[in-house]
């Protein structure tokens, strides 16, 4: 284990997140009623398509923790504390209720659900809210490790079952919910076993789940009305 303010403390992330958007066209179709009104509100929200944003914001944030976990550039965490409140967080938040509006639920369930990974870690981190204080207080940094480990095997559970629910999905969407259950995985073991070599395992998974999340974003897009970049979303 480090010292508190470093790599115990951020060794989650998966990162992710989550994740879902992939026959969002065809789901769409599907749940979307005939109206009279051709100009309807319910028609104008069908024509949302709110995934890039999720991804983006999973992809950023995934990166900026992978590498903090990983131990590459910083040992500082208040630079994984701005993006996750920042971005991460808000970002999924806003893809999640735009999804819950176009009744989109696989998508926005797991989008709210990974949202709030990075809510509840910018809050356990921040020197505000007390955990910090408390759980040195209690334990020291193996109790610190202890508490996030135990939060990143919850939603190691939850990403899991997102994974089953999505065998379906094409492999890129399928591919992202793998690595962030991974991500979370190999944090939980880190942070429950004080083993630092699980916590870099999973910088190092959250940062390639950065890039397949960013490869989805621009997959989604990228249009041929505005770029000529096309990238096959298999």
């Amino acid at each position: 284990m480090t010292s508190i303010d470093q790599k115990a403390e951020i060794k989650h992330h998966e990162a992710v997140d989550i994740a879902i958007e992939s026959s969002y066209a065809e789901e769409r179709k599907l749940s979307q009623h005939p109206s009279p009104h051709p100009h309807s509100g319910r028609e104008a929200l069908m024509k949302l398509n709110p995934a890039p944003i999720g991804f983006g914001a999973f992809a950023l944030c995934s990166f900026v923790l992978g590498l903090y976990n990983s131990g590459l550039i910083t040992h500082l965490p208040q630079v994984a504390i701005g993006v996750a409140f920042g971005y991460g967080a808000m970002g999924q938040f806003i893809c999640g209720v735009c999804e819950l509006i176009i009744g989109n639920m696989f998508a926005a369930t797991s989008m709210l659900t990974f949202s709030g990974f990075f809510f509840t870690f910018g809050i356990m981190i921040a020197p505000g809210s007390g955990f910090l204080s408390a759980a040195i207080e209690a334990g020291g940094e193996a109790e610190v490790g202890k508490c996030i480990g135990l939060v990143e095997l919850g939603y190691a559970i939850a990403a899991f079952l997102f994974l089953l629910g999505a065998l379906r999905q094409p492999i890129l969407v399928r591919l992202v919910l793998l690595q962030v259950f991974l991500a979370f995985f190999f944090g939980a073991i880190g942070g429950l076993g004080g083993i630092a070599k699980f916590n870099v395992a999973s910088g190092w998974v959250s940062f390639t789940l950065a890039l397949t999340a960013w490869y989805v974003m621009c997959a989604l897009l990228f249009t041929p009305e505005t770029t000529m970049i096309k990238l096959p979303f298999f």
